[in-house]
């Protein structure tokens, strides 16, 4: 009965998300509207492949944050997968374990690692981010490294 049940909710998800990419296509070819993919990856922005979403029931959450001029964040590690779109100023970002390093602009979107320690830093110019995670109810978005 379990199984039934699981695969029903299974389809109509699915059957769910068909009708809304085709509601979304046929909106994208009415007048006035446009849509431009920012992102779509199966990978981190140092190129890790992302495994495996959290189990049980998803919980998505949207931060916006504001970093300051001259800011360095602490060491971090995300245990899910997430994004960043940079809407105003210019961020750094830097992986811990190679000192690999790229840098951001208003406008571009960055896949976050998962599992890999790094930091987002600022120079003269400061940074808005919209953060956008999948997660799940009761796991952290980022948890801290020891320096």
């Amino acid at each position: 009965m379990r199984a039934t049940h699981r695969i029903l909710t299974c389809l109509s998800a699915c059957a769910f998300l068909l009708s809304s990419h085709a509601a979304l296509a046929h909106s994208a070819s009415a007048p006035g509207v446009s849509i431009e993919k920012l992102l779509e990856t199966e990978q981190s922005w140092d190129g890790e492949r992302y495994s495996t979403y959290p189990q049980g029931t998803p919980q998505l959450s949207v931060l916006k944050i504001t970093i300051a001029p001259n800011t360095a964040l602490a060491w971090h590690t995300h245990p899910i997968p997430n994004a960043a779109y940079v809407a105003e100023g210019v961020l750094t970002v830097e992986k811990k374990s190679t000192g690999e390093k790229r840098t951001l602009q208003q406008g571009e979107v960055l896949p976050e690692m998962v599992d890999s320690a790094h930091r987002g830093y600022t120079g003269k110019e400061g940074v808005t981010l919209v953060v956008f995670y999948a997660g799940q109810q009761g796991v952290p978005l980022s948890k801290p490294v020891a320096e």
